[in-house]
């Protein structure tokens, strides 16, 4: 059985609430016909320690223009009896560019420009290029706070430092969703913050199914050069391109 493309982009997501990426200001509304889902406005932190690591995250965003790493992107889900178990390379390079590389246990390939979102399965010999601005106002680029600071996280999130943590050199912080409408698709989300860098270890996601992925960081490096070929897609000649946004089915297929 295959897991859905969608638990893709809420990694994607997960992972830019660190970088400080661009979205237009549309993402941050209601889509037409949708009501608002108001909430009261966020408590104020009264943990100094808290505080203190949400402010070196924002510090820290600001710092950041680029980062690489590996990953092992680890899924329970409820249809399956085993942990599905992926590895890969993570590039990020500011404002807004991303590359999720996934080399294990299949090759496959994600792009985040400015203006474009390309998704290659060289297996499939079939990729998606869709213009980014067919994605302002999704659900997905709202609720999960893309390229937003912790102020204007803490509109959607409860933030809560658990008393420990279980990896060594990390804070592990709790963002709880305050809005029905993130709840509705996330119960939770766990981030492991090393103490020295304040850039993520690990990040988990519990879905409001009970589904859950963790994905692992190693080797992250900061401020290192990251080509700008990095973020272009080279298509062979026999890949059939989808225009569209078919990402649900593919996925389906390719994960």
């Amino acid at each position: 059985m295959r897991v859905p493309f969608a638990r893709l982009w809420m990694a994607m997501a997960a992972v830019l609430l660190f970088l400080g990426a661009a979205v237009p200001p549309s993402a941050a509304m209601p889509p037409a016909g949708e009501e608002a889902d108001p909430t009261p406005p966020p408590a104020p932190v009264n943990d100094p320690t808290l505080a203190r690591i949400l402010e070196q995250w924002d510090k820290r965003q600001q710092e950041t223009q680029t980062l690489v790493a590996t990953f092992t992107e680890r899924k329970e889900l409820n249809l399956l009896a085993k942990p599905v178990i992926s590895k890969g390379e993570f590039f990020y390079s500011r404002p807004n560019r991303v590359r999720w590389e996934y080399n294990e246990p299949e090759h496959k390939v994600f792009v985040i420009t400015e203006d474009l979102y390309t998704a290659y399965y060289p297996a499939l010999k079939r990729a998606e290029e869709v213009p980014i601005k067919k994605f302002v106002g999704k659900r997905l680029f709202r609720f999960l706070g893309v390229g937003q600071k912790i102020g204007d996280l803490a509109q959607y999130y409860d933030f809560s430092l658990a008393p420990t943590s279980d990896v060594k050199g990390t804070h592990l912080l709790r963002l709880t969703p305050r809005k029905r409408t993130v709840r509705d698709r996330v119960s939770e989300m766990k981030i492991w913050v090393d103490d020295t860098t304040f850039l993520p270890r690990q990040l988990q996601y519990v879905e409001s199914d009970g589904d859950t992925t963790l994905l692992t960081f190693e080797g992250m490096q900061s401020n290192v050069d990251v080509a700008a070929s990095r973020f272009k897609v080279d298509l062979p000649g026999d890949v059939a391109v989808s225009q569209t946004f078919n990402g649900f089915a593919l996925g389906q297929q390719s994960f």
